[in-house]
């Protein structure tokens, strides 16, 4: 993104540029989203464990 000081200034790419307060909501939301995509691996939670276990279970027909 560009990054202007004020976007009423003169110049082509300045309405289009974030301001300091929108560069630092836009660096906020990356740091949201990087926690909630987490660390790419994958595996059981502890709250899960009891479905899965119940899941396995075979039943007889």
């Amino acid at each position: 993104r560009h990054i202007t000081l004020d976007r009423s200034m003169w110049g082509s790419d300045q309405a289009a540029s974030l301001e300091p307060a929108g560069v630092k909501l836009l660096t906020a939301n990356i740091r949201r989203l990087e926690k909630a995509l987490g660390n790419g691996i994958k595996g059981v939670l502890d709250a899960e464990r009891s479905a899965m276990h119940k899941l396995r279970r075979r039943s007889d027909f």
